[in-house]
């Protein structure tokens, strides 16, 4: 499978202007704008023609590999048979006698606008009953223009429940055809979006995450707050796909009453020359001017004390936007100009960047394969040199290890010092434990850096950081270092063993091949994202509200069973995790000590029954699985952590112990494990000096304790309490 590299196309038919944007994978774009009522196509022709003359004799139009169309609504088409029947009913007419209707749905919409319902009475009482047709918007007869396909999303049809045809506003509904090509100038084959109203598209192009205040300022103007519940008096947007939920009002002032104060027209030149009155005391029309500003930001302070707007900035966007006296009296953080929905739209449709920071088998062989299949663009950062050339050469294979199905990746770009975070929608990390603190202390350095401005650009958007890492407390360690709320930093468990190829894979596949276990769940912190949404659209990503619990299951089961089987299996001789996971006495001891522990987690945190014992199954059939070549030395290394009162083996037995519950086969493997020597444990070091932990420290300090003191000196040692009668046991 493959990332992206084209460039997405942007469409905003606006009511006055028609804006379009060529937005390129590096995150810079072409703008070109006219008068809505000269129409689209041929306009858009003209433009990505003359784009020849910027990149190339065949065009940069020709680069285009998605289109994403937004407009203003709520407005009423219908497509029978076809064909287009009678007109668009645009937003802005004044709505006939009769045609009022209620809004249906679970949108909490304001009542001083006429609604989808409404407007379709309103086309009804033109052309007659709509019968079999399909009702859709301004956007969507664009788009059935392009493919030839009918499609509409919840947003636009605002207050409208009809039934099928329905999609996600980011879904890819089909392709431009031949005849949509010679109609647009877009190439055929380009994917097309289904879209979404051009408020949603404003505050994706704000790029506003959750709780962020948004002011789409443009002939109208919204005010609102992302994420949340309905707040009385104000519209409510649920969330759909990648746009998050939305509570806002419209006001009753914009760019046109600016312009009517001002006797202008809304054009550019108009606007500079009400920014020298506003710049100039003893220019004419200079206190007119801030009294028409000043009426403006009236109507949008009505709004703003109706939301809970915390400490955070207002960020604003559209034409209205480009006054700079107007951003600084709001207090407001300008994102955008009059390009905020048609760059929000571009957005939508471009396939969304992950930056991995490691790019070895987790990285590459999880992570990546999860949000390639889910259409993200892949960008790899690794320090390995050699990794980094290997990955260079363009693609590398993933072999299931239950299915043998190969799947190849390839598009995605990769680099040792090219972070990419300014253009990044996602960040992971697979790194290791160690290398994780200096590496937040990098990324905390360039989120932090000062642009050409002066200002800070510290998470001037919203950003989530995912850590898939072998570490206690990775999430803790990366906040210490970046504190901003804009930036969601969630741990994640990686239950997908990712392993080495064979030789022969090698020789067929490359040395990047990695081998998985079929495996598809990420569970992570969901709790801890700023865009959730944005996260939950990856199929695999697995967003936990109470991770911490999660966290635990995790360790209490996966690892649990993993450390029965591994200490007992190395005290019986064998080598091989997989090996000892296959004798029939090691395996049912440790499916019992799972059992053990999944009832004091049941117990403890009201877990499934049935969800533990399927828990249990999976743990061990990994383990069984003779296709991961796992040495046992390496899972029994480092006992005095894996001893620790609250990890894999005495963590289990305290609940089991406040809960009254059995634990002698988790026991077992404790004993075990108090008795564990590395192979090179009994042999001659250099010199001929024994070494008692065969170069792993935390055996030779296990070691110690045991011979110094016994069981009761390794408990006291470790902090843990046990009843007489399972220390007499482990003594045995």
């Amino acid at each position: 499978m493959s990332t992206d590299t084209g460039h997405t196309l942007g469409i905003d038919v606006g009511t006055t202007a028609t804006k379009v944007i060529l937005l390129k994978p590096t995150g810079e774009w072409e703008m070109e704008s006219w008068p809505s009522e000269e129409g689209v196509w041929e306009n858009l022709r003209t433009w990505l023609h003359g784009l020849g003359e910027i990149v190339g004799s065949e065009g940069l139009g020709r680069k285009i590999s998605r289109v994403g169309i937004t407009g203003h609504g709520p407005s009423a088409a219908i497509i029978r048979d076809g064909e287009l029947v009678g007109r668009i009913s645009p937003w802005h007419e004044p709505l006939p006698e009769g045609c009022k209707r209620p809004a249906e749905g679970d949108h909490v919409l304001a009542p001083n606008r006429a609604w989808v319902p409404s407007r379709l009475a309103q086309w009804e009482s033109e052309f007659g009953s709509i019968g079999d047709g399909v009702a859709v918007q301004l956007k969507d007869v664009m788009n059935w223009q392009l493919t030839g396909v009918v499609a509409r999303d919840s947003r636009s049809m605002r207050g409208y429940s009809g039934e099928r045809y329905f999609h996600l506003p980011e879904e890819v509904i089909g392709v431009v055809s031949e005849a949509g090509s010679s109609l647009s100038g877009i190439p055929a084959g380009a994917e097309v979006i289904c879209g979404c109203d051009d408020l949603s598209a404003g505050v994706f192009g704000l790029s506003a995450g959750k709780g962020d205040i948004f002011n789409l300022a443009n002939t109208s103007e919204h005010v609102g707050q992302v994420g949340g519940e309905p707040i009385p008096e104000m519209g409510w947007l649920p969330a759909l796909g990648r746009l998050p939920s939305l509570t806002y009002l419209s006001t009753s002032t914009g760019g046109a009453s600016l312009a009517e104060s001002i006797g202008e027209e809304t054009t550019v030149a108009a606007a500079q020359r009400f920014i020298a009155r506003l710049s100039e005391p003893e220019s004419e029309g200079h206190d007119s001017a801030w009294q028409a500003l000043d009426s403006l930001n009236d109507s949008v302070s009505e709004i703003l004390v109706l939301l809970p707007r915390g400490d955070g900035e207002m960020l604003i966007g559209g034409g209205l936007a480009m006054i700079p006296q107007l951003v600084e009296s709001r207090g407001a953080d300008k994102r955008a100009g009059q390009e905020v929905s048609v760059l929000g739209i571009a957005k939508l449709a471009q396939k969304p960047l992950a930056v991995i920071f490691g790019a070895g088998k987790v990285g590459r062989g999880f992570l990546a394969q999860l949000l390639v299949r889910a259409g993200w663009r892949i960008h790899f950062v690794d320090p390995n040199l050699d990794l980094v050339a290997a990955l260079e050469e363009g693609s590398y294979s993933i072999i299931n290890l239950a299915t043998s199905e190969v799947e190849e990746i390839s598009g995605y770009t990769v680099s040792r010092d090219s972070w990419r975070v300014d253009e990044a929608d996602l960040i992971l990390t697979s790194l290791g434990a160690s290398h994780l603190d200096s590496w937040a202390e990098g990324l905390a350095s360039v989120l932090t850096g000062c642009g050409e401005d002066g200002r800070s650009s510290a998470h001037a958007r919203s950003l989530d950081i995912i850590l898939a890492e072998n570490h206690p407390a990775p999430a803790a360690l990366v906040r210490s270092h970046i504190t901003s709320e804009r930036v969601g930093i969630a741990q994640a468990q990686v239950l997908r063993s990712c392993i080495e190829p064979t030789p022969g894979q090698v020789s067929e596949y490359g040395q990047l091949t990695v081998q998985v276990q079929d495996h598809w769940s990420l569970p992570l912190d969901g709790a801890a994202l700023v865009r959730p949404e944005l996260v939950d659209s990856v199929p695999g990503f697995d967003l936990r509200p109470d991770f911490t619990t999660e966290l635990t299951r995790k360790l209490y089961t996966y690892n649990s069973i993993n450390a029965v089987v591994s200490y007992i299996g190395h005290q019986r001789g064998y080598v091989m995790l997989a090996d000892a996971a296959n004798d029939v006495e090691i395996a049912a001891i440790a499916n019992a000590a799972g059992a053990e522990a999944s009832a004091a987690l049941v117990a403890a945190y009201g877990f499934d029954e049935g969800e533990q014992v399927e828990w249990v199954e999976r743990a061990l059939g990994k383990y069984q699985d003779h296709r991961i070549v796992d040495p046992l030395e390496r899972q029994c290394r480092d006992p005095v952590r894996k001893l620790g009162k609250d990890d894999r083996l005495f963590g289990p037995i305290t609940l089991c112990i406040e809960h009254g519950l059995p634990y002698d086969n988790l026991l077992l493997g404790v004993k075990s494990a108090m008795n564990y020597q590395p192979p090179s444990a009994t042999g001659l070091g250099g010199g001929g000096a024994t070494t008692r932990g065969g170069g792993d420290p935390s055996s030779a300090e296990l070691r110690g304790w045991m011979d110094s003191g016994g069981i009761s000196e390794v408990l006291s040692n470790l902090g843990v309490e046990l009843p007489p009668a399972a220390i007499e046991s482990l003594q045995e």
